[in-house]
């Protein structure tokens, strides 16, 4: 067994995890002379800046104590045992549990805010990227699998994609062994569970919100319980916060998975940061500096979600090379809001901000209502959204009012 743990990675904390997570692609403050295809083609390189935040460190300190939970229970009597009740029910005989499952735990928060990125990286730092392999006895131990919950619920299909994970990782063949024989639902849970008992540290199961989506929903998550309790593998689930509610309603996922559950940023030290680090990459002629004023823009347009934040700062550099206006801006920041985000407005909600006292935005409006109009997408005026911006501005009503398309008539009364 110690030789066993010993082809674990040391696991890392403080500035060397963070280090070891950080990516930041190459620059060079000369591209900004190239051509525009040449500037637009590297503008591509944002998408791969990756900066830590509490969450990456979480994650990390999850995935890398699950593994080592479960790689403790590999090769062990309990695991004989176990192996042995995996085997009868693959027969279709009587079978117990005997094992239980190893730490397995949730991960749920809004799209776009880095979780998939977070796992990723996690599962390669704590396993090393390399299959463990032991001689006595001879096993190849994959240290983590990556899998997504069926959009239609459907068991079989999640167990037959792990099985065609595991052979992609050692060059076996049980995805088609399964299929060849036509094996029962219950007896493919018998043979992954054998599998993972073998071969397995970690799955993490992505888009674990189509469990609550699907009337198939829970035999599915009673399926997982089963694996859990026979395998001895550690299970991360990923999903949206709705998952985190069907976890709380279903018992016997909820005393087995511990929940990390985060939201958007807030406007914080790490925001900035993230937005300081994106300005050194401009592949504009014309470089510009990030001022307060416009750090509380890109929370407004963005409201903290980091995919969202990124894809801006991209969209509004290609506006501007595409224009000729090659200047990273308030007004291209802008135009890429207005032009090329309408499909995740709805979807940004700004909370929780602590506003710089420089800033001339009001808090939770649009960028369009800071400058005294409704958003160019609104359909019907809110009288309570212009009542706000009188108040913000000190402005004259009437004017306001006109300014929004609504004509005014004084009457003397």
């Amino acid at each position: 067994m110690d030789s066993l743990l010993e082809q674990m990675p040391k696991m890392l904390t403080g500035k060397e995890l963070e280090e070891a997570m950080l990516s930041l692609p190459p620059y060079d403050p000369g591209i900004r002379q190239a051509g525009a295809g040449t500037r637009l083609a590297a503008l591509n390189d944002i998408t791969e800046i990756y900066v830590p935040s509490q969450m990456s460190h979480e994650i990390y300190s999850k995935i890398y104590l699950a593994m080592l939970h479960s790689l403790k229970k590999k090769q062990t009597a309990g695991a004989v045992r176990q192996g042995n009740q995996n085997h009868r029910r693959i027969q279709g005989l009587a079978y117990n549990s005997v094992l239980g499952g190893a730490d397995s735990f949730s991960v749920t928060g809004p799209s776009g805010i880095g979780k998939s990125t977070a796992l990723a990286k996690a599962a390669f730092l704590s396993g090393g990227g390399e299959i463990i392999v032991t001689d006595n006895p001879h096993a190849r131990i994959i240290p983590c699998i990556n899998v997504q919950c069926p959009h239609d619920c459907s068991v079989k299909g999640l167990l037959l994609a792990i099985l065609s994970q595991v052979d992609m990782a050692i060059g076996t063949d049980y995805r088609q062994s399964a299929a060849k024989y036509r094996a029962s639902t219950d007896t493919t849970i018998g043979m992954v569970s054998q599998v993972s008992l073998n071969n397995i540290l970690l799955i993490i199961i992505d888009e674990c919100q189509n469990i609550c989506r699907n009337r198939n929903g829970i035999n599915l998550a009673a399926s997982m319980t089963q694996l859990i309790n026979s395998s001895g593998v550690s299970i991360c689930m990923v999903g949206l916060p709705e998952t985190e509610l069907f976890f709380r309603q279903e018992m016997q996922l909820a005393r087995r998975s511990v929940g990390l559950s985060y939201s958007a940023l807030p406007y914080d030290g790490y925001f900035i940061r993230f937005c300081e680090i994106l300005f050194t990459y401009q592949y504009v002629v014309n470089g510009s500096v990030l001022t307060p004023d416009l750090m509380e823009l890109l929370y407004e347009c963005t409201g903290g979600i980091i995919a969202v934040l990124v894809s801006l700062i991209m969209e509004a550099q290609q506006i501007a090379v595409i224009t000729g206006r090659e200047e990273l801006s308030r007004e291209t920041i802008l135009m890429a809001y207005r032009e090329r985000h309408k499909n995740v407005q709805d979807f940004v909600h700004v909370n929780g901000r602590k506003r710089s006292q420089t800033s001339k935005t009001a808090a939770g409006r649009t960028p369009d209502a800071a400058e005294g109009r409704l958003p160019a997408e609104t359909d019907e005026v809110s009288i309570s959204g212009l009542t706000g911006l009188m108040s913000d501005r000190n402005a004259d009503a009437a004017g306001l009012l006109a300014q929004n398309g609504i004509l005014v008539e004084e009457v003397a009364v």
